[in-house]
C-alpha cells in the first residue's frame, strides 16, 4: 500500500466525520429550539459541551478503526512482501546453484568433446594415410573398395573440421575488424585451380574474423561438388544500400523453388544423410555472426533449372573510406 493511498483514506475519513459531526450538530440546534424553545443560557452550555463530547468521543472512535483498517492492510502487506522477498531470494539462489551447475557441466562437456575431437582427428589421420597405402597396392575391385574408404575418411575429417568451427562459433561473441574481402576472395579461388570461375569485384574493407574464408570454400566448393561438369561460377561483389552485397552463381542444375528457405536449416533437421547440410549451416550462422542476412534465388529468376544464386550481405568497414 502506498504513500498516497494512505494520505487519501485518511482523507477521506476525516471528511466524512466532519460531515457527520456537521450534520448532528445542526440537528442538535433543531431540536433543542423546537423542544426547548424556553432553555437557559447555562443549560444550553451544559447540553452543548455535552452533545460535543460525545460527539468527539464518536469521531475518535469513527478515525481509530480506520486507522486500525489501514494498520491491518499494511502489516498484511508488510508480511505478504517479506513472503515474496523470502520467496525471491530462495529462487535467486536456487537459479545461482543451477548456473554453477550448468556452468561446471559445460566445462566438463567441452573438455570431453576437446579430448574426442583431437583423438579422433589424428586417429583419422592415421587412417586416412594407411587408406592411401592401400590404394597403392591393390588394384581393381580391392582398390575400387579402398578408394571408397579414402573418401569416407576425408568426409569425417571434413565434418569433423566444420564441427570444430561451429564449437568456436558458438563459443563466444564475436570480435570483428577490418578484413580485406577482396585478398580472401581470390585466396578461396586459387583453392580451385580446376573450376571455372569468374571473379566481378573491387577491393572491400568489410567487417569480419579469420572464418570469413569458410563461407567461399563452402559456396564455392558446393557449386564445384553439384554443379555437375562444366560448371561455370562467377564471385559478384557490389555495393547495396550501405552494405557490401556478396552473390556466388552458378550453371549447375540449381534448386527448386521448395527447397529455397530449408537448404540452409537442412542440418538442423531430423531426416538428413550424415553431415549432410553442415556446410551451409556453418555459412548462414557465420553471415548472421558478421550482422549480414544470406538467402538463395535462381541465378536466371523464374528458371531454378538454370542455375542458383547465394547472395549474402557483410558489413562495410566505413572507416576504411
Amino acid at each position: 500500500m502506498n504513500e498516497e493511498f494512505r494520505s487519501a483514506s485518511m482523507l477521506l475519513a476525516l471528511g466524512k466525520v466532519a460531515a457527520i459531526t456537521l450534520l448532528l450538530m445542526s440537528v442538535f440546534q433543531i431540536l433543542k429550539t423546537f423542544f426547548y424553545p424556553n432553555i437557559t443560557i447555562v443549560e444550553t452550555h451544559i447540553t452543548t459541551v455535552a452533545f460535543t463530547t460525545l460527539l468527539a468521543v464518536f469521531a475518535a472512535f469513527f478515525v481509530f478503526r480506520n486507522q486500525q483498517k489501514l494498520l491491518m492492510a499494511m502489516t498484511a502487506e508488510v508480511h505478504e512482501r517479506r513472503r515474496a522477498e523470502e520467496a525471491l531470494r530462495h529462487r535467486t539462489d536456487e537459479l545461482a546453484r543451477v548456473h554453477r551447475q550448468l556452468e561446471a557441466s559445460h566445462r566438463e562437456a567441452n573438455l570431453y568433446l576437446d579430448i574426442l575431437t583431437h583423438d579422433i582427428g589424428n586417429t583419422e589421420n592415421v587412417s586416412n594415410l594407411y587408406a592411401e597405402l592401400l590404394i597403392e597396392t591393390l588394384d581393381g575391385e580391392s582398390a575400387g573398395y579402398a578408394e571408397k574408404l579414402k573418401r569416407s575418411i576425408a568426409k569425417s575429417i571434413e565434418i569433423l573440421g566444420i564441427v570444430s568451427k561451429i564449437r568456436r562459433i558458438h563459443a563466444g561473441s564475436p570480435l570483428l575488424r577490418p578484413t580485406d574481402l577482396d585478398a580472401v576472395i581470390r585466396e578461396e579461388i586459387a583453392n580451385f585451380p580446376e573450376a571455372l570461375i569468374r571473379y566481378e569485384g573491387a577491393p572491400r574493407q568489410v567487417l569480419a574474423d579469420d572464418l570469413l574464408s569458410e563461407v567461399f570454400a563452402n559456396l564455392i566448393g558446393n557449386a564445384v561438388k553439384y554443379g555437375g561438369s562444366g560448371v561455370a561460377i562467377t564471385v559478384r561483389v557490389e555495393e547495396r544500400d550501405g552494405e557490401v552485397r556478396v552473390s556466388v552463381e552458378d550453371t549447375g542444375p540449381g534448386i527448386p523453388d521448395a527447397d529455397k528457405q530449408a537448404v540452409f536449416h537442412r542440418y538442423e533437421q531430423k531426416r538428413r544423410g550424415v553431415g549432410e547440410g553442415l556446410g551451409l549451416y556453418l555459412v548462414r550462422i557465420l553471415v548472421e555472426r558478421y550482422g549480414g542476412k544470406i538467402w538463395v534465388e535462381d541465378r536466371v529468376p523464374g528458371r531454378p533449372e538454370e542455375g542458383a544464386a547465394f547472395s549474402f550481405t557483410l558489413q562495410e568497414n566505413m572507416a576504411s573510406g
